[in-house]
């Protein structure tokens, strides 16, 4: 059921064929793909994280295959390189304690070079949610990142620049069940999704320009067992451009 649901949301999202579009339109969407890949999913429910928690996590996002088509010529992309590659995520819940739970994170991806791809990468996001004490929450978030990466995209022997600015919203809602021992909460939420890429040839100097707003769906699962670790699912789209799940595993500290 879940594998059907996700086809679905898939073809749904899925692109219009690329022999549709003139190579400079498909040039741009290469550069919108990658990056939306560097997105910031919320990977958590709303209302997850009571004050002063700490959420110390690896996220891991999934590539899907990604068609390097434009024009006459095949380009490598993301998946050709890799299937996934993780960042480290972190989030913290603010005071005050009760219904209003407002929450700060940051991630960081250090240029470290691995499968002749190297991306510095940093993000910041806060939000707040309201989780008056029964399974139900909902919430909002903002976001912005900025990466910067460099492969090999049209030649093998080169490494080709992508710099990605994103920012980003969202509206979140979450329904906590107690089973087996472990809190789970599937979540769901809606935003959009602002893209301005800027991807330079190193073999020409030529430099090709995209920005795209675009809408963002997510639907995931977060599990906490043991009160200090978490384990979290989301799948996330970008109706026309682009769907790929991210996963993460963290470890909760609390100070109280």
């Amino acid at each position: 059921m879940i594998r059907r649901a996700a086809a679905v949301l898939a073809l749904a999202c899925a692109a219009a064929p690329a022999a549709a579009q003139t190579m400079y339109e498909q040039q741009q969407r290469l550069i919108d793909i990658h990056g939306l890949l560097l997105d910031l999913p919320p990977a958590e429910p709303p209302g997850a994280l009571e004050p002063w928690q700490l959420s110390l996590g690896i996220e891991v996002i999934g590539i899907p295959e990604i068609d390097g088509t434009t024009g006459g010529k095949t380009q490598l992309t993301a998946s050709d390189h890799t299937i996934a590659f993780p960042r480290p995520r972190f989030l913290l819940g603010l005071p005050p304690a009760g219904a209003v739970r407002p929450f700060v994170g940051l991630t960081y991806i250090p240029p470290v070079t691995v499968a002749d791809v190297s991306t510095n990468y940093g993000a910041v996001e806060a939000g707040v949610a309201w989780a008056p004490g029964g399974p139900l929450s909902a919430g909002i978030r903002g976001y912005a990142a900025h990466g910067f990466s460099k492969s090999p995209v049209t030649d093998p022997n080169t490494k080709d620049t992508l710099e990605s600015t994103l920012l980003g919203g969202d509206v979140l809602v979450g329904y906590a069940l107690q089973l087996w021992g472990a809190r789970w909460t599937p979540f769901a939420g809606a935003g959009v999704a602002y893209h301005d890429g800027r991807f330079r040839v190193t073999s020409d100097g030529v430099v090709l320009t995209s920005v795209v707003t675009t809408a963002s769906i997510h639907a995931g699962l977060r599990v906490l067992a043991w009160r200090q670790w978490e384990a979290a699912f989301d799948l996330a789209a970008y109706p026309g451009y682009l769907v790929h799940p991210n996963f993460k595993l963290g470890w909760l500290w609390d100070p109280r």
